[in-house]
């Protein structure tokens, strides 16, 4: 009875699939800031409208779902997130598992709606080209000066907030459209040998417009438009990850090596000559990406150090979730106290949110067990999908690529793009066999025991869970708007403003730092210097950022706890070294507690130190430190006043 209702059903399916995407993807894209805004929680909408079109499909169709490797790694490492969000509990854990249960949620109901429709895929393909087309025009646009930017320091950002995560979105997409259309080319064969252009209706056959006309198509545009735009965001992070997706495409698809092979057969010294000189264009191509941001390479490959450094102390279970921030600053202070570094570390040190390698910064907040899963989910399913060819498969590597050298699951689309990837890439055999450069899809026979309780169970999972999923994230994007609304305040002095609000909001913010660094300065400047210092540490857990522990540092002093803003003080230089605004707080430490000599040495560390940035406020510190020293030479240190 199902197959006489097929055609009409499998266009309701691709129907509201289509919808579902769109309000999971569209609202995503509009990332002009790094808060948290009301456009996730339609995205999140779009989450239950897959989940709810799975669960139909599955009481409806009954399709055969086997799990494999990935699906067994991806609950595992669920299971292992669980764990870790409830034993290692810490300000930002509920909110970044409740990314990770969107992202589960998303990955099952993909898993098996890619399963029961070969048509799915196609779809969603031709939607992912069509929004890379748009954020490429966008980005032409904005070179050109049609459009403005998000960012004052860069010209091309998307409709995201910094290049770095828009080429992050675009490199993948521009990886699917090469493989669209390297595919297309066996459609193209396929029509002429049935004659299919003799017949031009049959062009408009939803099999054919769905199945690869309109991925061609769409590929066609992105491909040409991404690889336009790609450049100009200066990302060498994307530009590697599109290399790696094309270069495995070229190997899988159109037998590079084979090639290569038979042209070394026959034309020895040419293929060798040509061979090497590409070879040496690479190195040098890889050495100018080097050169081009040293300074930012090497501050990369501090950072990494970093990464390894915290996931090798905590083994086990990791810093815990949402604390990955705070654990990098505690050891990159950890790392530059031990010993001497070397000049340049110290310059390049900084304080990011992020390890800039999510396969690195997911096993420091899980330990090595998450890490090692993390690696194999991924690495299982780019094997699966380059198996079948599926290009998927291929932008999932370029994905993985990217997220070796950037932050992409902090940013909304791109977290969602890397599960989309993944599900369609580790689609099984059984939902999607590969036929030459068909596909097809294998009915069921049986329904087992899955299809009885694979339905209620994920109906039940997501009634369970997405409801307060979803009301956690809209209580947190209220709470930011309104913190947004009062903020203004600071730049007036209304401090008593902020003081009073951020206490009312601090249930719904308390894996925000900045909001937890905004509430504490204000406290503060409002003399509440204990209730400063208990927020400011809770920040202190979430960021790498020195300023807290400068804060921190000042209301020990204005409550005469010396020791405590010693080691404030000490803690905030050892995490970035090269900023001289902690020891000049030291130097006023010292002087202010009668300890002259250590007053009058960390004045001369500040006064000879040659910051990697000068401003008007170094200059100002240094002055005021050289004038301290000349007084203390002068035999009158005593006698100046402290300003």
């Amino acid at each position: 009875m199902m197959r006489k209702h097929h055609p009409l059903l499998r266009a309701a399916v691709l129907l509201l699939w289509t919808a579902a995407c769109w309000r999971l993807f569209v609202p995503a894209l509009d990332v002009p800031t790094q808060e948290l805004r009301a456009n996730a929680l339609a995205s999140m909408q779009g989450t239950l409208l897959l989940l709810l079109l799975a669960g139909t499909v599955l009481l409806v169709r009954a399709p055969r779902i086997r799990p494999n490797a990935a699906d067994c790694c991806a609950a595992l490492l669920l299971a292992g997130v669980t764990a870790s969000r409830f034993l290692l509990p810490g300000p930002a854990a509920p909110a970044r598992y409740d990314e990770l249960l969107q992202a589960a949620m998303l990955y099952a109901s993909l898993r098996i709606l890619f399963t029961a429709e070969r048509h799915t895929a196609a779809v969603l393909l031709t939607l992912l080209c069509l929004f890379g087309i748009y954020e490429a025009w966008t980005g032409i646009r904005q070179i050109y000066g049609f459009a403005y930017s998000n960012h004052g320091l860069f010209k091309v950002t998307g409709t995201l907030f910094n290049p770095g995560p828009y080429a992050g979105f675009i490199a993948p997409v521009l990886v699917c459209a090469v493989a669209c259309i390297v595919r297309s080319n066996r459609l193209a064969g396929r029509l002429l040998r049935r004659q299919t252009l003799r017949r031009p209706r049959s062009l408009l056959r939803p099999c054919v417009l769905t199945g690869g006309l309109l991925p061609c198509l769409a590929g066609w545009g992105a491909a040409l438009l991404g690889a336009v735009v790609l450049p100009a965001s200066m990302s060498r992070a994307a530009l590697a990850a599109v290399a790696a997706g094309c270069g495995a495409l070229a190997l899988g698809e159109l037998d590079a090596a084979g090639r290569l092979r038979r042209l070394f057969a026959a034309h020895p010294l040419r293929t060798g000559i040509a061979a090497g000189s590409a070879l040496l264009l690479l190195g040098g191509a890889a050495a100018g990406a080097y050169h081009l941001k040293r300074p930012s390479a090497e501050g990369r490959l501090l950072i990494w150090k970093i990464d390894a450094r915290i996931l090798l102390r905590r083994p086990l279970c990791g810093a815990g979730l949402g604390n990955f921030a705070g654990a990098f600053g505690e050891e990159q202070a950890r790392y530059f106290a031990e010993r001497s570094r070397p000049e340049g570390e110290k310059q390049v040190a900084g304080c990011p949110e992020a390890g800039f390698n999510e396969f690195l910064q997911f096993g420091a907040e899980t330990g090595a067990a998450g890490f090692a899963l993390l690696l194999l989910l991924t690495g299982t399913a780019v094997a699966a999908g380059i198996r079948r060819g599926d290009p998927f498969g291929y932008g999932l590597l370029a994905a993985a690529v990217f997220a070796s050298f950037s932050y992409p699951w902090s940013v909304l689309p791109l977290r969602l793009l890397f599960v989309v990837l993944l599900a369609g890439a580790a689609s099984p055999p059984g939902g999607r066999r590969r036929s030459g450069p068909r596909t097809e899809t294998v009915p069921s026979r049986r329904s087992g025991p899955f299809r009885r309780i694979a339905a209620p169970l994920l109906l039940a999972a997501g009634i369970a869970c997405w409801p307060g999923v979803y009301g956690r994230t809209a209580a947190r994007a209220e709470a930011r708007r309104q913190w947004s609304d009062v903020r203004i305040w600071m730049s007036s002095g209304r401090y008593d403003y902020l003081v009073e609000d951020g206490e009312r909001l601090l249930d719904s913010l308390p894996h925000d730092f900045r909001f937890l660094y905004d509430y504490g300065y204000a406290l503060h400047r409002s003399g509440d210097y204990r209730r400063s210092n208990d927020i400011l540490r809770i920040g202190a857990r979430i960021s790498s950022d020195p300023m807290f522990w400068n804060i921190m540092g000042k209301n020990h002093d204005a409550l005469g706890e010396h020791s405590e803003a010693e080691r404030a003080y000490l803690q905030a230089h050892f995490r970035i070294p090269d900023r001289i605004y902690p020891l000049y707080l030291l130097a006023l430490h010292y002087r202010a507690s009668g300890q002259e000599a250590e007053a009058l040495a960390t004045a001369r560390r500040v006064a000879d130190h040659t910051p990697k940035i000068e401003s008007a406020q170094t200059r100002k510190m240094q002055e005021e430190m050289r004038g301290l020293l000349a007084a203390a030479r002068s035999g009158s240190l005593s006698e100046t006043q402290e300003p």
